[in-house]
């Protein structure tokens, strides 16, 4: 087997993630994760996919993504985080992934894409899309429909954040709970926590990764839920490198010296992921759905953040 055939399409997505990273370090608004997958989505869409390309891009998304997913287990810290705490991100969790499923069921959208649309809004965006995808055997259809919805979710939560966070005088911890339990994408809580104050970034990333953390339930419930003949539960190495990771970084101190590099290495490794995701994200496809989806999403998001909103005024 020839290792040419690999050069061109990872090439092509090595450097939309090096373009995004300088990028990201211009401006703190230009999160890596962001930009590459918008230039993936774009560069896929307005050029002819080859062919040469996509023996690199497929295996940057088999091997750079989950590899950038794995790594990122040794950033979740549990220092300072109350269990009641880990409790209400759980419950958000479940309230986003139920209550979009319920939605999607009730404006037909079919299972596979209503699980990726679940699964990305309640964890982790387009990447928990494309650990779910291959798992349901889900078409690069539901795939594109799921991606695209997610963010154009993200963006507007990214926008509109720091507006409600001044109209409703959250506190710094209700804002980066709000941040860190509902928008969907790491890049976009980055992005929102940072327009409010700098110290907001990590508190809200601390609660993203315990989000990331629940992949694991993602798994086993999508697998589940699918109408997948064949519904072997199979938990894919890297959330199994993710958790050991997470326990190690929490419970020794073998990694200190090395949790910046490894930060820098996973980051890099899904910005080139989600770029080679983008590559393949079909506008068409999505056009031809239309808007129900994106809807649904919406209207789920919207639900949950209205009863965070009641409960916080009762308690």
């Amino acid at each position: 087997m020839s290792l040419s055939r690999y050069f061109p399409g990872v090439g092509l997505v090595l450097l939309i993630a090096l373009f995004s990273s300088a990028l990201s370090r211009v401006n703190a608004s230009f999160d890596a994760l962001v930009v590459s997958i918008i230039a993936g989505i774009l560069i896929g869409n307005l050029f002819t996919r080859h062919d040469s390309l996509r023996s690199g891009i497929e295996g940057v998304i088999s091997v750079l993504l989950p590899a950038g997913i794995a790594l990122y287990g040794t950033q979740v810290s549990l220092s300072h985080m109350h269990g009641s705490l880990i409790l209400f991100i759980f419950l958000v969790f479940l309230a986003l992934f139920g209550l979009t499923l319920l939605l999607a069921r009730v404006f037909n959208i079919n299972r596979k894409t209503a699980i990726l649309l679940a699964s990305g809004l309640s964890v982790c965006g387009a990447t928990a899309v494309a650990v779910i995808s291959p798992l349901i055997g889900a078409r690069r259809e539901d795939t594109s429909i799921s991606i695209i919805s997610l963010m154009m979710l993200g963006l507007t939560g990214m926008i509109f954040y720091p507006i409600v966070n001044d109209i409703f005088l959250l506190s710094r911890g209700e804002f980066n709970f709000l941040a860190g339990t509902t928008l969907p994408m790491m890049g976009q809580v980055k992005v929102a926590a940072a327009s409010v104050c700098p110290e907001c970034v990590d508190e809200a990333l601390k609660i993203k990764f315990i989000r990331i953390s629940f992949l694991l339930f993602l798994v086993t419930a999508a697998i589940f839920l699918s109408d997948k003949e064949k519904k072997k539960i199979r938990v894919p190495w890297f959330i199994i490198v993710f958790l050991g990771g997470a326990i190690i970084v929490n419970t020794t101190g073998i990694f200190n010296s090395f949790l910046d590099p490894l930060k820098t290495l996973s980051g890099f490794c899904l910005s080139a992921g989600l770029a080679a995701i983008g590559y393949y994200v079909d506008f068409d496809a999505v056009i031809d759905e239309g808007i129900t989806p994106l809807g649904v999403l919406f209207l789920a998001w919207g639900v949950v953040i209205l009863m965070m909103y009641f409960i916080r005024n009762i308690f």
